[in-house]
C-alpha cells in the first residue's frame, strides 16, 4: 500500500464466531450484508462529498467474500478496498464488542504505512458535507467525539467504576471522572496518530494481561488514552453528533440543519433509514437531497408507528408506577 494523503476511511471486520455489538438484530450473513450496506452509504456519502479524499474500505475480508452488488458501488465510486487482517487488539471471540477494536487494528497498520490526515468512522454514518474544516482541526489536535455523558448517566457510571477497577484495582476512594469519548470518530495528522497508537497498545496489552474486559468496547481504550494525552485532545462535537431514532429512546438535536455538523452518526437506523437509503439511492448511484436523508432517518420527526409504541410504553411504565412496581 502507498502512502496515502487525506484519507476517509470506514474500518469493517467479520468473523463468524466473533462479536459486534448490541446495536443489531441480524444474524451470520444477513447481518454482514446489513453492515456492508450502511459502509456503501457511509463511503459514497463521503466520496461525492470530499472528491479530494481517498475513500478507503478497510476489512479483513478477501475480495471474493464481499457480494459483487457491494463491490460494484466500491468500483463505480472509485472507493479503495484495502484488506488487513485482524491481528492487533485482539480480544476472545466471545466478548461482546471484540470486533469493534479492529477500528485501532487498522489504525495501527494505516499508521506503518504513511498518511497526511485521517478520518476513520463507524459504518452507520452519513457525511453531509465537504470535511475541510476537520482536516484543517487535525493540523494542530486529534478529534474525538465528546459524547456528553454526566455524573447520572448509568453508562457513564459503568464507565467510571471500570476505569477505577482498571487503573486502581478498585481500591481508591477517588472517583476517575474521564471524560466518555465515543468510538465511531477519530481525526488526526499521521505524528499525532502514531502517538495515539502508541498509547493505545499500551492500555491493550496491560488490559491482557490483567484479564481485564470492558463492557465499553473500543470506547474504554480510547477515552483512557485520551486521558493520558489530553494536550492533544479537542472535542470533535462540532462537527459529528450521535442521533437516537428509536421509538422508546429518542435523543435528537436540531444540529442535523442548524448549526449544521458534517456527519450523521445513526446507530438506531442501520437496519431502517440507512438501509433504504442504501435501497432507494445509493445502489442507484444517486444521492439523496438533505432532506430526504433527514426524513428517512426519522431526524425531522417520529413515524406513526414509532410514536403508537412510545405512547404504549409511557403508558405502561405510567401504569407499573402507579401499582408500585419496577419500571421497564
Amino acid at each position: 500500500m502507498n502512502k496515502l494523503g487525506k484519507v476517509i476511511c470506514i474500518p469493517f471486520a467479520y468473523k463468524k464466531d466473533m462479536n459486534s455489538g448490541v446495536n443489531i438484530s441480524s444474524s451470520g450473513s444477513q447481518r454482514m450484508m446489513v453492515y456492508l450496506k450502511n459502509t456503501s452509504v457511509a463511503l459514497v456519502s463521503a466520496k461525492r462529498y470530499n472528491k479530494d479524499a481517498e475513500v478507503v474500505f478497510a476489512t479483513n475480508l478477501s475480495e471474493q467474500e464481499i457480494p459483487e452488488e457491494i463491490r460494484n458501488i466500491f468500483e463505480r465510486e472509485n472507493i479503495r478496498v484495502i484488506t488487513i487482517p485482524y491481528d492487533e487488539f485482539r480480544f476472545p471471540a466471545e466478548y461482546m464488542w471484540s470486533l469493534a477494536f479492529y477500528k485501532l487494528c487498522v489504525l495501527k497498520h494505516i499508521c506503518n504505512e504513511g498518511f497526511e490526515k485521517l478520518i476513520y468512522l463507524d459504518t452507520d454514518v452519513y457525511i453531509q458535507d465537504n470535511l475541510e474544516s476537520i482536516w484543517r482541526e487535525t493540523e494542530n489536535k486529534i478529534l474525538l467525539y465528546d459524547i456528553n455523558h454526566g455524573l447520572g448517566v448509568e453508562d457513564y457510571k459503568i464507565l467510571c467504576s471500570e476505569v477505577k477497577n482498571f487503573v486502581c484495582g478498585g481500591e481508591t476512594k477517588t472517583q476517575p471522572y474521564i471524560t466518555h469519548y465515543g468510538g465511531e470518530f477519530f481525526a488526526s495528522n499521521h505524528k499525532n496518530a502514531v502517538r495515539f497508537v502508541n498509547c493505545a497498545e499500551k492500555i491493550f496489552d496491560e488490559m491482557i494481561q490483567k484479564k481485564f474486559q470492558t463492557s465499553k468496547g473500543d470506547e474504554f481504550i480510547i477515552s483512557l488514552v485520551a486521558a493520558e494525552m489530553p494536550e492533544y485532545i479537542k472535542n470533535a462535537g462540532a462537527y459529528i453528533y450521535r442521533f437516537w431514532t428509536e421509538a422508546a429512546f429518542r435523543l435528537i438535536s436540531t444540529c442535523y440543519e442548524y448549526n449544521k455538523i458534517l456527519i450523521l452518526h445513526l446507530p438506531a437506523e442501520k437496519e431502517r433509514g440507512i438501509l433504504r437509503l442504501y435501497s432507494d439511492y445509493i445502489a442507484k448511484g444517486k444521492l439523496p437531497s438533505e432532506k430526504k436523508v433527514w426524513k428517512i432517518c426519522r431526524l425531522k420527526h417520529r413515524s406513526f408507528g414509532d410514536f403508537i409504541v412510545h405512547t404504549g410504553i409511557t403508558f405502561l411504565k405510567k401504569l407499573r408506577k402507579s401499582k408500585g412496581e419496577e419500571l421497564l
